[in-house]
């Protein structure tokens, strides 16, 4: 069954306009995970003059607690009139200078609805040496909670509990670098004998250039002289990022590849280019992030070797690639 909502309080608004400790209740079937405390006899309790009670020790979220309650309210705290519930960490076992970060619910039972009233605020709460408590000066008010008809306090009988999650920082997450001037790296490949490379390399047969720096990043170049298997009669050419920091998550390059032409200036090319590139197999659940970029087709063979073009001279190849990092994100531990 669906929790039903029954209420929220928003009191106080930021001065942006952003509400803060926003209580919300509703109603839940589940019992609190963490922790329940039965009273048989609240009215003695009431009348005890004990101004408040403890509960044992619980584990939760790897810490030990207790819930504090104030059967007249906490009246120190403007609780007065209502149920003040609080839960405070035993912190005995703790280090010097801990701190705890979580979230918390509190629970009082509905025996008429056989649901438990359920009491939050979106808000993560920090506990350390000098904040050991935290919860509700007014919980509920005593006109609500004592009165017969909304199931709270039956047979002189109540129950209040409490779940706890922890907020733990894993130490993920990322720096994004935008750089400001970045550097211009040109990298030169000459590739001799590519008749004969072309004649042993068979289709979809790749060669690699030398691997060269850009960044803190390697790259190297992949050319395959007969095409790939998604093209036919073309060469293709791509950029790989070879190896990256331990950190490196992706970098955003500006990229240009080149056939040069080797008797005019009329080179073959395709330019400023950006694209994502990484080596983690994580980011490439996006179309926008891949290991290499380039094109299967970048120039037809026909073009590539007829003897009047100037791509091919004394049986070489001129393969230029330049690359601009724009932007660098890392991975900080």
């Amino acid at each position: 069954m669906c929790d039903i909502i029954l209420i929220y309080l928003s009191p106080w608004p930021s001065s942006h306009g952003i509400y803060l400790n926003r209580v919300v209740r509703y109603l839940r079937d589940a019992p609190p995970a963490h922790y329940l405390v039965k009273i048989e006899s609240f009215s003695r309790l009431a009348n005890s003059g004990l101004e408040k009670c403890e509960s044992a020790v619980f584990d939760a979220s790897g810490y030990k607690w207790r819930l504090v309650l104030y059967p007249n309210g906490n009246t120190k705290r403007g609780g007065g009139g209502h149920i003040s519930l609080y839960l405070a960490i035993d912190s005995d076992s703790l280090p010097l200078g801990w701190e705890a970060y979580v979230t918390y619910k509190m629970f009082v039972f509905d025996h008429h609805k056989d649901k438990y009233l359920t009491i939050q605020v979106h808000q993560i709460r920090r506990f350390h040496e000098a904040k050991k408590e935290s919860g509700f000066d007014r919980l509920i008010s005593l006109d609500t909670f004592n009165a017969a008809r909304n199931g709270y306090l039956v047979d002189d009988q109540c129950v209040y509990g409490v779940e706890v999650h922890e907020v733990k920082y894993t130490g993920n997450g990322e720096t994004f670098k935008m750089i400001e001037d970045p550097e211009d790296v040109t990298f030169d490949w000459m590739i001799t004998d590519f008749s004969t490379m072309c004649r042993e390399k068979l289709k979809s047969e790749k060669i690699d250039s030398e691997v060269f720096k850009c960044g803190e990043s390697n790259w190297q170049l992949k050319l395959y002289p007969n095409g790939d298997s998604r093209s036919k009669d073309h060469l293709g050419l791509f950029l790989e990022l070879k190896e990256s920091p331990a950190s490196g998550r992706k970098v955003l390059a500006e990229f240009w590849l080149v056939i040069k032409n080797q008797k005019s200036n009329y080179h073959h090319q395709v330019t400023g280019l950006y694209s994502w590139f990484s080596t983690s197999a994580t980011e490439f659940s996006s179309d926008e992030v891949s290991r290499n970029w380039g094109w299967s087709s970048f120039m037809s063979l026909s073009d590539l070797k007829s003897e009047s073009s100037g791509f091919i001279v004394n049986d070489t190849l001129l393969v230029q690639a330049k690359i601009k990092i724009k932007t660098e994100v890392t991975s900080f531990y």
